[in-house]
C-alpha cells in the first residue's frame, strides 16, 4: 500500500486520527429544507397577493432568527411576481467536482475502514487526490469527523 516510515512522524512519535460518522450533519440538511420551505411559503403568499414587508413579517413570526433575510425575501417576491414557479435555487455555474464522485468517495470510505489510524494526508498520497478533496469527501459526503488526531511522545 504505502509506507508508514517514522520520517512521517518524527522519530518515535505515533498518530491516532479516526473519524466518526456526524449526528448533527442532518441540521444542515434541515436548514436547507427550511429555506426551502419558506421560499415556498413566499410563492404561495405573493399568489395571495401579499407584499413583501408583510410576507417577511410573517415568515420571521414563523421562523424567528432562521427568518430569511428581508432582501432575500423581496428578490423571491420580486420572482414569483415575474411568473418564476419553480421555489428551488437555480444551479450555479462552476466547474463540477470532479474528486468528489461517487467513485472517489467509495474509495475514501473503504480505505479509511481498512485502517482508521490513517490521515488525511496517508489517504491523499495512496490515492492520488488532493488533501483538500479527501478532507471534504471525509467531513460532508460520508459524514466522518475526527475524533483524535495526538502525537505521542516516547
Amino acid at each position: 500500500m504505502f509506507s508508514r516510515s517514522p520520517t512521517a512522524l518524527g522519530e518515535g512519535q505515533t498518530s491516532c486520527v479516526s473519524f466518526l460518522w456526524n449526528p448533527f450533519s442532518s441540521i444542515v440538511k434541515m436548514e436547507i429544507n427550511q429555506q426551502l420551505e419558506q421560499q415556498i411559503n413566499i410563492k404561495f403568499l405573493v399568489k395571495l397577493g401579499k407584499n413583501g414587508p408583510k410576507i417577511h413579517q410573517m415568515l420571521q413570526q414563523v421562523y424567528g432568527e432562521d427568518a430569511l433575510k428581508e432582501r432575500t425575501v423581496f428578490k423571491w417576491v420580486q420572482s414569483f411576481r415575474e411568473g418564476r414557479e419553480d421555489p428551488k435555487d437555480n444551479a450555479r455555474s462552476g466547474r463540477p467536482s470532479t474528486s468528489s464522485g461517487n467513485e472517489n468517495i467509495d474509495r475514501v470510505r473503504s480505505l479509511m475502514l481498512s485502517d482508521r489510524r490513517l490521515t488525511v494526508r496517508m489517504i491523499a498520497e495512496e490515492l492520488g487526490l488532493g488533501k483538500s478533496s479527501v478532507h471534504t469527501n471525509l467531513m460532508k459526503h460520508l459524514e466522518m469527523n475526527k475524533v483524535c488526531a495526538k502525537i505521542a511522545h516516547s
